[in-house]
């Protein structure tokens, strides 16, 4: 019985211990469920507010977007717009009817300022940096707010601080005769082609900092324009481009074909051949390089004809000349203007020059095959009081043509004799620019007309401000030829002079040269290469042209329009000692044409 009792006993504080038991289970199982049920709403809370911000988000990131769209077509034809005009873009229209923009605002920051572009496709060019601000704030639905800030950067880059540089519509050839350097960044708004015929064909540095030395917005190929593709003619010899450490590399595949010619690729391997080989030095549009668009309005909107619209930089002004064509003129950023004969200065008053510092004179060109009656600007009697402040020269732009010449009445080769000669400018004796002592601008001359440069240019060493060197110097005309120290009319009076007879000796020009090359790609036959792109009418064999500058081609010659012919006919080579003049780092001629180019700057989410 008291065994019976003891197993009762223990069944008995067992079952009385199990409800309490199970009590305890129900409670945690209700305290998870609930905290199961409240989490679930939580997350289904987040859920929606994630939802609903990022709804805000890309309402935002379409208000910068459509913000970057507005600010680059008013920044194409107004390059200083007004706040009222910033205003005037305005946020977009967002779909979704539950998104509102709660403010959007496009600011200009204080001031310009000068800085070398970041890394990229433009890395190392030095810029006037004008920044935007487009701040972009959205509300969407639970009251999420997303603000996004995007700034804009509108660089004006100076287009002499390239050792050359091509427009768009002038193809950039490269396929020289005689082995050839080159020193300095090479830009080309359309393709580039490199041929050398040539054992050597270097593209180098000018500087330490230098990273991209080839750039091209459009195709960079390995062979000669005229050929086509594929070629029917040779490739040439393999150029050599720097690298990113300082290391010449052979370049001997192109956007199209492979390593050594042995056939096609695609354009990324292409991008990834350059870049593993030159270390970001070769670039091309595969890698984003775009067109740095010359000062010029309408070159803005993608013309057929953008060769012709950036002669417009050099011509006399027009009645129809909308304001900021008139502007990018050079004629109107002239201090001193000689059209005709007559010299006034911006204002068109009268200037009074010293006896002799304008004279006229004939001579006969063998490539063009006419008499030229030449407008001589004798260089060395402009006073050095003229380039003093409030004097015409002050700016140090002077702007010289004929106005019976120009794009409307081109000289056709061979067509005009001694009755009815060709327009052209001479610069004669400019071995030494003048200097005023206190503000050494320097002297850029400009002409809608062909320019010859006789004789030693800005050569002679001149103390500016504590430093000895030559001042910055510049010519922009339709096309430039250069006439040796040796030139003598005498020796190019008409049609019957002989080659033999124009002997040329050394001769230096330190000048950067915006011209023309003549119009030769309706022949298929090309822009009749760089190393044509200064004109010669002597026979320079075994002579040496030194010339220290930057060659600009941003149009076709309009008025000198003859093909450039091989050797022998009207010109022997001389042998080029080119390179660029790193005085434009620091110190660019006086009116230096600046291109444009439109990048995004820091984004940030707030």
């Amino acid at each position: 019985m008291t065994i019976v009792r003891s197993i009762r006993g223990r069944v008995t504080a067992q079952a009385g211990s199990a409800l309490p038991l199970a009590l305890l289970a129900m409670l945690l199982l209700s305290v998870l469920g609930f905290a199961l049920v409240t989490l679930g709403q939580t997350e289904t809370t987040i859920a929606g507010n994630w939802r609903s911000y990022s709804a805000a988000f890309y309402g935002a990131d379409a208000g910068i977007e459509s913000g970057i769209v507005g600010l680059r077509a008013l920044l194409n034809g107004t390059p200083n717009p007004s706040a009222t005009q910033l205003n005037a873009i305005g946020a977009p229209t967002l779909n979704n009817t539950s998104l509102t923009f709660a403010s959007y605002a496009i600011t200009q920051t204080p001031a310009p300022y000068n800085a070398n572009m970041p890394t990229g496709p433009y890395g190392g060019l030095s810029g006037l940096f004008t920044d935007y601000r487009i701040a972009s704030q959205v509300t969407g639905p639970n009251g999420t707010r997303a603000n996004l800030t995007q700034t804009f950067h509108y660089v004006s880059i100076p287009l002499f601080q390239f050792a050359v540089f091509y427009g768009k519509g002038v193809d950039l050839e490269i396929s020289p005769g005689a082995n050839m350097t080159l020193n300095g960044k090479v830009f080309a708004n359309s393709d580039i082609y490199l041929a050398p015929q040539a054992s050597t064909l270097q593209i180098g540095r000018s500087c330490a900092t230098c990273s991209t030395l080839l750039a091209s917005a459009g195709n960079i190929y390995r062979t000669i324009k005229r050929s086509g593709s594929p070629p029917t003619e040779g490739f040439g010899n393999n150029p050599q481009i720097m690298d990113a450490s300082g290391t010449y590399q052979t370049l001997n595949f192109d956007h199209v074909d492979n390593q050594n010619f042995a056939g096609s690729w695609t354009a990324s391997q292409w991008q990834s051949a350059a870049q593993s080989l030159f270390g970001g030095t070769v670039k091309d549009s595969t890698m984003g390089v775009q067109q740095i668009i010359p000062p010029i309005p309408q070159l803005f909107y993608n013309p057929t004809n953008p060769d012709q619209v950036a002669h417009e930089m050099i011509e006399l002004p027009k009645a129809s000349d909308s304001t900021d064509l008139a502007a990018a003129k050079l004629y109107s950023q002239a201090g001193l203007r000689i059209v005709d004969g007559v010299a006034t200065d911006q204002s068109g008053y009268s200037v009074s020059l010293p006896s002799g510092t304008v004279t006229t004179s004939t001579f006969y060109d063998a490539r063009e095959g006419n008499t030229m009656q030449v407008t001589n600007v004798d260089i060395s009697k402009l006073p050095a009081s003229m380039f003093s402040y409030g004097q015409p020269l002050q700016n140090g732009v002077l702007y010289v043509a004929n106005s019976t010449g120009g794009p409307s009445a081109p000289c056709a080769p061979g067509t005009r004799g001694p009755s009815n000669p060709c327009p052209a400018v001479r610069l004669v004796n400019g071995a030494t620019i003048p200097v005023n002592a206190s503000q050494p601008v320097g002297l850029t001359v400009a002409s809608q007309n062909p320019v010859y440069i006789q004789g030693d240019y800005n050569t002679t060493t001149t103390n500016m401000s504590g430093v000895t060197t030559h001042p910055p110097a510049a010519v922009l005309s339709d096309a430039v030829t250069v006439l040796s120290n040796n030139w003598s009319d005498t020796n190019a009076a008409n049609s019957s002079s002989t080659l033999s007879s124009r002997a040329a000796t050394p001769t230096t020009v330190n000048a950067a040269i915006a011209t023309g090359p003549s119009n030769e790609s309706t022949s298929g036959a090309g822009n009749g290469q760089l190393e044509n792109d200064i004109r010669f009418l002597e026979s320079w064999s075994g002579q040496t042209f030194t010339y220290r500058g930057s060659i600009v081609d941003l149009w076709h010659s309009m008025q000198v329009t003859a093909p450039w012919q091989n050797t022998g006919v009207y010109y022997n080579a001389p042998i080029r000692n080119w390179s660029y003049d790193t005085l434009f780092n620091t110190n660019p001629p006086p009116g230096t044409p600046r291109g444009v180019v439109m990048t995004r700057g820091q984004w940030s989410q707030n």
